[in-house]
């Protein structure tokens, strides 16, 4: 009897812990823009983006954290060539996409989490992976018959922003409008941007003006968060 009481005690116990957590989960189109360092360096880049969110909130306390995940091309050039391989002088096309990966560990503080707007403040901290791909192809709607990484590295980085989130009850009571603004930093990092790789015909091979720096941009974000997905 004492068995099956407690095993029933602990089942509620377990049930009513599941029910009382609250996770946030939400996505954002973004558009980012060099600052400080990297314009310096690179120039002026932007470059679109999209991320997605999941956030665990606190019972007691207006604290969320969770993780962040986002996928941008800073930078793609097109090249239509007629001695990338000797011998061969159909014309081809040679496509080069600048790629960036971005994970990161979150943490939100929401000073007035009772206000039909929801401010909040944000701190990031992960990493960057930024690569560069290229592909050969004889047309647009053909398969690359060659394709490979020109150049590939990762850094560590830091997000500070802030942001308000917006009620959309016509819609659903737990979605809301997310608009967000936030500054990167970053260790320095190697990279290369859109006409930093040259083609030497006479050569055959390819010819990298690397750049280096830290990742520094504003990023603006806009999106949709919902609260409570497991309710």
């Amino acid at each position: 009897m004492m068995k099956k009481l407690f095993t029933l005690i602990l089942t509620f116990g377990l049930l009513q812990t599941s029910s009382a957590q609250f996770f946030i989960a939400g996505g954002h189109l973004n558009g980012s823009t060099s600052v400080g360092d990297l314009r310096d360096q690179a120039g002026g880049l932007f470059f679109p983006s999209i991320s997605g969110f999941m956030l665990y909130e606190f019972q007691t306390t207006p604290i969320q954290i969770g993780v962040d995940f986002g996928y941008g091309v800073y930078g793609s050039k097109l090249e239509k060539r007629t001695d990338l391989f000797p011998g061969f002088t159909d014309e081809l096309r040679l496509r080069r996409n600048n790629n960036i990966v971005t994970g990161m560990l979150t943490m939100r503080y929401l000073p007035f989490v009772n206000s039909k707007y929801t401010p909040f403040l944000e701190a990031q901290f992960g990493g960057n992976y930024l690569y560069t791909r290229y592909k050969i192809r004889a047309s647009i709607d053909e398969e690359a018959f060659e394709a490979g990484t020109d150049h590939s590295e990762w850094t560590l980085a830091y997000r500070m922003g802030a942001g308000i989130q917006i009620p959309m009850a016509f819609w659903d009571d737990h979605m809301k409008l997310e608009i967000k603004t936030t500054y990167q930093s970053s260790n320095d990092i190697r990279f290369l941007t859109r006409g930093d790789v040259t083609y030497l015909p006479d050569e055959g091979i390819f010819e990298y003006n690397y750049q280096r720096g830290p990742l520094q941009f504003l990023t603006f974000s806009v999106g949709f968060v919902v609260y409570d997905i497991f309710y």
